[in-house]
């Protein structure tokens, strides 16, 4: 049996990915299907894979058809697709279930997350990122409010953060035949086909323009064994990192250690003049733990050479090190406190 495509389609704005979905059924010329769905990864990625089922079982063996899902804003896009290529694999043995991953933009939106300077919009800057970095498709919606040199540079920026993606006007999306035709895996890309992962574990090299492209956006890689110094990297980041100083970071993504929380992972994020320094689910020790510092900027003519030294002013020194982190522990430590670790794992031993 030939389960139905299924097409992911997701947004900042629920009538964003509603509209373009009833556009991806199409006009009846074309199997497809639709459904809205909310909620967290694992009950959503359950009722699609319900449906698809149903479908499979109404349509028939045969049947060339399709599901389009409108997720809704703040799904986590990537574990749902996930979860749907994971149990298709499991149930089949092919995991080419997913179509396409859409995601819909405003693009005055976006141009304003990273040019204007905002930083308490946090949480929309987060979801953009991390439907662009995992999608097949973005289709750019609203692109009328942008100057020629900000569209290009937007669209520049989206090539490197998603380097697989074909990028659309939105209104060029009229129906399902509009969309590049797919061989069912858009799972493998969600897995690791965002730019900053595949700078991070294969060092290809993400700071070649797009074909007739010319752009002013330059990449980057730190890697570095030791841990920053916590009151030192609070420095780097609101004097190195700053807009106009070593150029202009509008998005950066990795790993990072800090000395005065040895036990975790951190995960840095930025994107515009946002930047989240969470914990991971890593513990230090973990064997597939990153080690050190793994980050991957890109931006507007970035002073790479100045990011080093400003990044690398910020980690221990030799005699640091060699104090341990009893000593580390208590440091100063201006960033926000992280939740407690889980207290069914007994630390053990740095």
């Amino acid at each position: 049996m030939r389960p139905a495509a299924i097409t992911l389609v997701s947004a900042l704005h629920d009538s964003d990915a509603d509209e373009l979905a009833a556009r991806l059924v199409g006009d009846g010329r074309t199997r497809a299907h639709r459904m809205r769905v909310h909620g967290t990864a694992l009950p959503v990625a359950r009722a699609v894979a319900e449906r698809v089922d149903q479908l499979d079982r109404t349509c028939g063996p045969d049947a060339d058809h399709g599901l389009v899902v409108s997720l809704a804003a703040g799904t986590d896009v990537r574990a749902v697709g996930m979860m749907l290529a994971n149990a298709a694999r499991s149930e089949t043995g092919d995991d080419r279930v997913l179509r396409h991953v859409v995601a819909v933009l405003r693009a005055d939106e976006v141009a304003n997350l990273l040019w204007s300077d905002v930083d308490d919009a946090f949480v929309a800057a987060e979801r953009v990122a991390s439907i662009v970095e995992y999608a097949t498709v973005i289709a750019l919606d609203r692109l009328g409010p942008l100057s020629g040199r900000r569209r290009r540079a937007l669209v520049a920026l989206l090539h490197r953060m998603a380097p697989h993606t074909l990028i659309v006007a939105a209104r060029a999306v009229r129906g399902p035949l509009d969309l590049p035709v797919s061989n069912g895996g858009a799972a493998r890309l969600l897995a690791g086909g965002a730019g900053w992962m595949r700078a991070l574990s294969s060092g290809a090299d993400l700071d070649v323009p797009p074909r007739g492209v010319g752009d002013d956006l330059v990449t980057m890689r730190y890697r570095e064994p030791f841990p920053f110094h916590p009151d030192r990297l609070a420095t780097v980041i609101a004097e190195d990192l700053a807009p106009g100083v070593n150029g202009r970071v509008l998005r950066s993504k990795g790993f990072f250690r800090l000395a005065s929380r040895p036990d975790h992972v951190g995960a840095w994020s930025s994107f515009g003049a946002m930047l989240a320094l969470d914990p991971t689910a890593n513990r230090s020790w973990d064997a597939d733990a990153p080690v050190g510092q793994a980050l991957w900027f890109v931006g507007e003519r970035l002073d790479v050479r100045g990011i080093e030294r400003a990044l690398d002013s910020a980690l221990l020194t030799s005699d640091e090190v060699l104090s341990g982190p009893e000593v580390w522990r208590t440091w100063a430590d201006p960033f926000p406190v992280w939740p407690a670790l889980d207290p069914s794992h007994e630390q053990r031993g740095d």
